[in-house]
């Protein structure tokens, strides 16, 4: 593995999340609320390429794609001491050994690969703004809202939910704030 693989930048990145960072994950719901929203668009849209109904809205896209393409041992076994009792709920675990398999894809230069956005780049984003996210009744659960994952299908849309820049993000939460009628404590 080269030490500028995409691969290795993903683990960095996800070392580095702040997983339990209950204030930044607050300040920052309404974009992490559009980040899940933009995670499931493209899932959907990388689902209806490859035929992937099952295992809804987080599956192992790379594993679909090549299952002869993972991560390098050691930098998984890596991670998972660093992860290990950090990230909280299995679901965003997980999510984070789908994102490096996919990076490991990446970096293997598979030429057949669909001309669409990168799937898991939302989703880390959301981890990068406040760590993981809770799960209820087949929902996203961010402290004051929640996504629905309802069907692949009904997430399928070809323009994007948000622009994938923190700058823009930031932008927006407190726009968000505003909607909600919420008062905010900035303490």
């Amino acid at each position: 593995m080269r030490q500028g693989s995409r691969e290795q930048q993903m683990a960095n990145r996800l070392v580095a999340v702040k997983w339990t960072d209950p204030e930044g994950a607050y300040a920052h719901d309404w974009s992490r609320v559009l980040l899940m929203r933009e995670y499931l668009r493209r899932a959907a849209l990388w689902a209806e390429a490859y035929r992937i109904e099952d295992e809804w809205p987080f599956f192992d896209l790379a594993a679909r794609i090549d299952p002869s393409v993972r991560a390098d041992p050691a930098l998984v076994a890596w991670m998972e001491e660093a992860l290990d009792g950090r990230v909280g709920l299995p679901i965003a675990y997980d999510s984070c050994f789908r994102a490096l398999h996919w990076a490991a894809l990446l970096d293997a230069g598979l030429e057949q690969l669909p001309a669409l956005d990168d799937p898991f780049e939302p989703l880390i984003m959301l981890f990068e703004r406040g760590g993981g996210f809770g799960t209820e009744n087949r929902s996203a659960d961010f402290s004051l809202a929640m996504v629905r994952f309802k069907t692949w299908d009904q997430h399928l849309n070809p323009e994007p939910i948000v622009a994938l820049d923190h700058d823009v993000l930031d932008e927006l939460d407190p726009q968000g704030w505003e909607r909600s009628g919420v008062a905010r404590s900035e303490g």
